[in-house]
């Protein structure tokens, strides 16, 4: 309703100061249309009348009780987190020089890109160690075959056989744990095997995700096992609820959440994933939800949600047919048509009731228990008949 709507509801009040008056005993809902000579009588105690026009300005609505399954809400804080999958710190179990270091902060890389190239003169070593390694594994397996076959033929010694045996597995150990150290370097074998020897080692993404932190510039010496690159992934991502002590009780696995994420237009849904059973010191617990889709958001992005906890049926009304007086909450209920000096008058009474739970424009009421259900009441327009109620309350 404008500003100027109202301020003419309000001069046809003035006009028409008889046509909102008070009586000592109530009329029931839908009584017929009254004679003219009981209209001259004064309205029913705490009603508010209306004119014609001034029921047409108003956009007066009249509708009935509803039953709608409302879903309690208990509303929560939160951020959105990375599972610890998603969490990872890049480090080579290797010292050297950084060759290449071209990433910062911000940048977002797929699983297996170079990250980082090292150089170091233990790499060489280390792969120039296998290859020897492997060239005496082989001569030793054929020496060890020879000895075998002599063993058989009761010709050669049983203690060179013992020795070529036992020569063999020391091979086989030192090659496979050369193969090892060479695998956590990301040494490709096939090309190791072909002759080629390389000086310098490369540092990949283990995840596709976003690098938070960068502690790398070229020519700078690492030491082994320092941390070069801190990432985190952007799929996955959960919602890390706060949820107080006295609600916990009423949320469990498999609930859904509606998620609102700071910098997202659009609502998302979700639902509960994990409920951890420790409560903190400021009396909360954490809650944690999956989240249906994909968005830009990052780990960290402050959030608000609702979760849906137990739905039943209730009495409900649009929010708009539930005005506040006071700290009392009401309705207005359409109490009659009556007539004065050949002009029609709408009569309305207001009715407390106690408003609970709002989901998608309504909210659940608890009515009195003498409310019947074929009463109308006013879904638009209540708060103007406040207003006129008000006004008249003032200047009697």
């Amino acid at each position: 309703m404008t500003l100027s709507k109202r301020l003419f509801l309000m001069i046809l009040l003035l006009a028409n100061l008889g046509g909102c008056k008070e009586t000592d005993k109530p009329a029931e809902t839908g009584n017929p249309e009254t004679s003219g000579d009981s209209t001259q009588k004064e309205a029913e105690a705490g009603t508010v009348e209306l004119t014609e026009a001034q029921y047409q300005t108003a956009g007066i609505k009249l509708g009935s009780i509803e039953s709608r399954t409302l879903s309690n809400l208990i509303r929560v804080n939160g951020i959105l987190n990375a599972p610890p999958q998603q969490q990872v710190s890049v480090a080579t179990h290797y010292g050297g020089i950084l060759a290449t270091a071209n990433h910062l902060a911000g940048t977002s890389v797929r699983k297996g890109q170079v990250l980082a190239v090292l150089e170091n003169p233990e790499f060489i070593r280390l792969q120039q160690e296998y290859l020897e390694t492997e060239s005496q594994l082989t001569f030793q397996q054929q020496e060890y075959d020879r000895q075998r076959e002599l063993s058989r033929e009761n010709v050669g010694a049983l203690k060179t056989f013992q020795q070529a045996t036992a020569q063999l597995g020391l091979l086989k150990a030192r090659a496979e744990g050369l193969r090892q150290q060479l695998a956590l370097l990301g040494i490709p074998m096939a090309r190791l095997r072909a002759g080629t020897i390389s000086r310098t080692v490369e540092i990949r993404s283990p995840i596709d995700g976003t690098i938070t932190e960068s502690n790398v510039n070229r020519g700078h010496y690492v030491n082994a096992n320092d941390v070069l690159f801190e990432l985190v992934g952007t799929s996955g991502l959960l919602a890390e609820l706060t949820v107080f002590e006295g609600d916990i009780a009423k949320v469990q696995i498999g609930q859904r959440v509606r998620i609102s994420i700071v910098g997202e237009t659009r609502e998302r849904m979700g639902r509960i994933k994990l409920i951890n059973r420790q409560t903190a010191t400021d009396r909360t617990v954490k809650v944690y939800a999956s989240l249906d889709g994909s968005g830009l958001s990052r780990p960290g992005t402050f959030l608000k949600a609702a979760i849906e906890t137990t739905a039943s049926p209730e009495s409900a009304l649009p929010e708009g047919a539930i005005v506040q007086a006071g700290n009392q909450s009401q309705v207005f209920v359409f109490d009659q048509k009556v007539t004065h000096d050949g002009a029609t008058h709408y009569r309305f009474r207001p009715v407390p009731v106690r408003a609970g739970i709002v989901e998608n424009g309504y909210r659940a009421v608890t009515l009195p228990a003498d409310f019947k259900p074929d009463w109308k009441i006013v879904i638009a327009g209540a708060y103007d008949l406040l207003s006129v109620m008000n006004n008249v309350e003032e200047e009697e």
